[in-house]
């Protein structure tokens, strides 16, 4: 699935981008699925101004031929200006909307497609991994045979997206450039288990970049005492400043020793939460060795 791959990588990419004034993109999320568990909503419209930006745009480009291709004939780093992507915990079905500059976006797109369809009064195009269709004046992507139920969904007046998903988006830092979230399947609960000692029932991502790049996550668990149990795991597996051979050791060398002394994690009720920071020269380093494992 390139397209997809292409999709998710932009989301990266686009998550290195300043704050912006294109707004939230949560009334977007009405394109959603009812069982989409996975979100990611990026403000973009300032990251051009963004050496990190730049950076991660261009090793973008570089391991990816639909997006190199594209980025050819279209500045897609000054197009967009906000962007959801969401998907199923299947990792098979995705729906991407883009706000911005989307009508040569689509005419390039236009000329991957192998046929043209009609749904109501809009006209898509099926691509040979997806199907994309301006709708209200956004550029809409999906996976193979999901475009006419996202289509239906955005004729809904009434439809807000799905609540699960809201409930999350809520809960991301009001400040940040890009955040999101992932309501976790049993499979994923039980793993996590292994290593934290307690399921936790949901993630919440923020990051946001001024100076520094500033990174929040947070595990929502059922109750405060699975929360401290997790808390004090992950405090035992990161390691204390200094230790050497731990985690946060490990961190130091392959990223910066700032960023690994930033890392903080407490509970905050049922929430574990994880902080750090990372400085533009850490930014750098870790899309470098990115590149090598790309």
């Amino acid at each position: 699935m390139r397209a997809l791959a292409a999709i998710a990588f932009l989301a990266f990419v686009l998550s290195s981008a300043p704050r912006a004034e294109a707004g939230r993109g949560t009334n977007l999320l009405k394109y959603l699925p009812d069982d989409t568990s996975i979100v990611m909503i990026a403000d973009v419209a300032k990251a051009r101004r963004s050496p990190i930006f730049k950076k991660a745009f261009d090793l973008a480009r570089a391991k990816h031929d639909v997006l190199d291709s594209l980025a050819q004939n279209v500045e897609v780093d000054k197009a967009v200006d906000t962007m959801v992507v969401g998907g199923g915990a299947d990792h098979q079905h995705f729906v991407a909307i883009f706000e911005g500059k989307v009508d040569k976006l689509l005419a390039e797109a236009k000329k991957q497609s192998t046929k043209s369809e009609t749904h109501g009064k809009v006209t898509y195009f099926v691509l040979p991994d997806g199907e994309v269709a301006v709708v209200d004046k956004r550029l809409v992507i999906t996976s193979a045979g999901d475009m006419t139920a996202t289509l239906d969904r955005a004729a809904d007046k009434k439809a807000k997206g799905p609540a699960a998903v809201r409930a999350l988006v809520a809960k991301a830092t009001s400040t940040s450039n890009v955040f999101g979230g992932a309501v976790l399947d049993a499979s994923a609960r039980k793993d996590l288990s292994h290593d934290l000692g307690a399921e936790p029932q949901s993630a919440v991502f923020s990051m946001g970049l001024a100076q520094t790049l500033t990174l929040d996550a947070k595990l929502l668990f059922a109750d405060e005492a699975d929360a401290e149990k997790a808390t004090r795991s992950l405090n035992d597996k990161i390691g204390a400043k200094g230790q050497t051979g731990t985690i946060r050791d490990q961190v130091s060398g392959m990223v910066g020793q700032a960023f690994a002394d930033s890392i903080t994690i407490d509970q905050d009720h049922a929430v574990t939460r994880l902080a750090a920071t990372m400085t533009a020269e850490e930014v750098d380093k870790l899309l470098t060795f990115a590149k090598m494992l790309l």
